[in-house]
């Protein structure tokens, strides 16, 4: 019987599509901390439109730099903010990829 992967959508959202993008790495670091690992590009959209507007990968300059230094500090679970889904239109743009373990 072939084992299962599971696998997790991963959306940043921001006004602005750097923003987007560090939201997306914010809600994926600590998932790769538990050994989950991306399995396609990152695609930003509008929210609007639900149009993709740019597609990269995690290694492109152009955007890896957004991402958090490698020392970043484990939060304890406690401390998490509680996740709320936004409202219709409440941020411009989501970066999108997914994550299997």
């Amino acid at each position: 019987m072939p084992r299962l992967v599971p696998t997790i959508d991963i959306d940043g959202r921001g006004q602005t599509m750097e923003e987007a993008v560090q939201d997306m790495w914010g809600r994926m670091l600590p998932l790769e901390d538990e050994g989950y690992h991306a399995i396609s590009s990152v695609e930003i959209v509008d929210a609007k439109t639900k149009k993709v507007v740019e597609t990269f990968e995690l290694t492109d300059p152009e955007w890896s730099y957004l991402k958090p230094a490698a020392t970043r500090s484990k939060q304890p679970k406690s401390m998490k903010k509680e996740h709320a889904p936004p409202k219709p239109h409440e941020f411009r743009f989501r970066a999108r990829i997914k994550l299997e373990n």
